[in-house]
């Protein structure tokens, strides 16, 4: 139930020593209490939250079994396979309780009592009411039940052992419904549980600390996420939104596209795909209030908005009459990749067409980070939204350009219509990119805190052993 563009695995190796010693003596309970019959208001109810919470996005990789889980999570550390949600009793969850349903929610852990991986955001479903957690039960519950096993998971030892998280929710679990601020307005708080609860965003946009757990010290300032970066979303007028105005946030929520600004690709088109496009006008407004009132966070070397560089160009100019500019091989500058890949949507200035269907690539977010980590990816794989009243489409060209290609292209792109500090990309960088982004720091770390905890369960054991003998009558 998270965006499907979610989160590498989160946890470490003091994470595992956590686990071996906090396993063994903690249980998820959740008291249990009479089930009430769905009715129709609690199951469309029901549909509205699982749309919010983008639940199809992870549980659904064919369209015509939604919800029947099979959709890869790639993580450094392997890869999860989002589970069968249907009623399904052999092979999805139509044998849980209510209670087994809070749990997995509310715990994270399922019926049979194992943790759930955290790629599954129960961090923030811990905050959703008792009542909206089984309004999404009674709604999937009414949808046909499909049969269709989950892959298993392929996750190295010890990472495939479920106990271990145990200690990763040490460091960075706090379970417990979320309760209303009275200082604050209605519009406020609906806007906090949806931020923070059912529409999770601070897992894509929010930095992780060292046990990969969400910082909350930086909320909402910005995260890296299999290539792609989830944006600073805080109210800072240069770092992050402070600039937009309100029906610019809303706009963009409701259609991931505001001309001047930003177009949605990668996750966030996703999200607006799949889910913020459906919530209602009153509950977007609320996202907005909320999001204004975090704390604003700055990156210094930001010197303006990511949306306030560039300028239109007139190299097509010079390059009329050169043959065969649209055959990628023969294209010996960025000017002539991009009038023979680009132009024809872009136009030859880059200046897009009116309403924004094709953007402009100048006063645009992707093009004006300072990372092009994001514009790399959109060239690799395009643009893909689908939307109330129009679909938006831009084709990758991972297939058409070779990595050297893509890279001479984006820096004619960043040099013309980008942020003026962008370091030059390479033909390794976007290498790395179409691999699916640079590789957690943490996959090296690893080791080393696997041998550490391994030497702290060894103490552990022995202070055990030795205290148990002393304790033996002679």
């Amino acid at each position: 139930m998270t965006a499907r563009s979610q989160l590498s695995l989160w946890f470490g190796g003091v994470t595992l020593a956590a686990g071996m010693a906090h396993a063994a003596v903690a249980a998820d309970t959740v008291a249990a209490a009479p089930s009430v019959a769905p009715n129709a208001d609690q199951i469309k109810r029901g549909e509205y939250l699982a749309k919010a919470a983008d639940c199809i996005a992870c549980h659904t990789v064919d369209k015509a079994k939604p919800f029947a889980g099979g959709y890869p999570l790639a993580t450094p550390f392997g890869t999860i396979y989002g589970p069968n949600i249907t009623a399904d009793k052999e092979t999805g969850i139509g044998n849980w309780s209510d209670e087994d349903f809070i749990r997995a929610l509310h715990n994270g852990v399922d019926d049979e009592g194992q943790n759930l991986y955290p790629a599954f955001p129960y961090t923030s479903f811990t905050k959703l009411s008792r009542d909206d957690v089984l309004a999404i039960k009674a709604y999937l519950f009414s949808l046909p039940a499909i049969s269709q096993k989950t892959p298993e998971n392929k996750l190295p030892f010890p990472l495939n052992q479920r106990w271990i998280l145990s200690g990763w929710k040490l460091f960075n679990f706090t379970p417990g419904e979320w309760k209303a601020d009275p200082a604050k307005s209605a519009e406020w708080n609906r806007g906090m549980y949806l931020v923070e609860g059912l529409a999770h965003c601070q897992e894509c946009h929010t930095p992780r600390n060292v046990t990969m757990g969400v910082d909350g010290k930086r909320a909402f300032g910005g995260a890296q996420l299999g290539g792609w970066t989830a944006f600073n979303i805080t109210p800072d007028p240069v770092s992050g939104v402070g600039g937009w105005k309100d029906e610019e946030l809303l706009q963009y929520l409701k259609t991931g596209l505001v001309p001047g600004k930003a177009s949605a690709a990668g996750g966030m088109a996703e999200a607006i795909e799949h889910s913020l496009q459906y919530l209602s006008d009153d509950d977007l407004k609320s996202i907005v209030t909320y999001v204004r009132s975090v704390p604003a966070i700055n990156d210094a070397a930001d010197k303006k908005p990511r949306y306030a560089w560039g300028q239109p160009a007139d190299d097509d100019a010079d390059l009329r009459g050169v043959a065969a500019v649209s055959v990628s091989s023969n294209a010996a500058s960025g000017a002539e990749l991009f009038s023979g890949n680009c132009a024809s949507c872009h136009s030859a200035s880059g200046s897009g067409v009116v309403g924004g269907y094709y953007p402009s690539l100048f006063s645009n977010s992707v093009v004006g980070a300072r990372d092009p980590g994001n514009l790399l990816m959109v060239i690799l794989h395009g643009v893909q939204r689908r939307g109330a009243k129009e679909d938006t489409f831009m084709p990758g060209f991972a297939d058409h350009l070779n990595d050297g290609q893509i890279a001479m292209l984006a820096n004619y792109i960043v040099k013309q219509y980008g942020h003026a500090d962008t370091p030059p990309v390479t033909p390794e960088q976007v290498k790395v990119q179409r691999q699916g982004g640079p590789v957690s720091p943490l996959i090296t770390l690893l080791p080393l805190g696997l041998a550490a905890a391994a030497l702290i369960v060894v103490f552990i054991l022995f202070s055990l052993f030795r205290r148990g003998g002393r304790r033996r009558p002679k």
